[in-house]
């Protein structure tokens, strides 16, 4: 599981997901209920009107893999309907953020990095067109350090930085 070896083996320090599983022996703490939210440059030939469920699955899309947590449940939510059209599979969100103004497509991520990302980059956020049920949002982390100190300090800020945001977006 990638989850489990970014955090065991390769130097990450936690993570804020949907795991697609159980994630033991790693520690975990849910940190709310999010949505799921699309950004699209401002150049996109849907940033200006509604988005349907057609242009949705027409349109290219980027997928960020610590996402497929999320991707599970968008694709359960469009069973019934044509696959979306993937261009791009990253490990990181920045990818999709080098080219989503050079390309018109899609990047579908939970609620609160949209808006934090939208501000940032000067993008447009779409709700998603059709019916998806928000979901539980963790924060994940290795064993080993539980009781890190730095680690405890790191968890805590993270912890309350999600806790406003997802508090935040249920009172918009």
């Amino acid at each position: 599981d990638r989850l489990s070896d970014q955090l065991t083996y390769e130097g990450a320090d936690l993570a804020i997901c949907r795991p697609t599983g159980p994630v033991e022996p790693l520690r975990s703490e849910i940190l709310g209920r999010v949505g799921v939210l699309c950004l699209l440059s401002k150049q996109h030939p849907l940033a200006n009107q509604e988005m349907s469920l057609d242009d949705y699955l027409s349109h290219p899309h980027a997928m960020i893999a610590i996402s497929d947590g999320v991707k599970a449940l968008i694709e359960q939510a469009l069973i019934d309907k044509p696959q979306r059209k993937m261009v791009l599979r990253a490990y990181h969100l920045e990818a999709a953020l080098a080219i989503v103004d050079t390309l018109p497509i899609i990047i579908t991520v939970p609620a609160d990095l949209a808006y934090l990302v939208a501000e940032r980059y000067d993008l447009v956020v779409k709700p998603l067109p059709f019916q998806f049920t928000p979901f539980d949002y963790s924060m994940i982390w290795h064993a080993r350090c539980e009781h890190s100190p730095a680690q405890e300090w790191l968890r805590s800020v993270v912890r309350e930085e999600c806790s406003r945001l997802i508090a935040k977006r249920i009172e918009d």
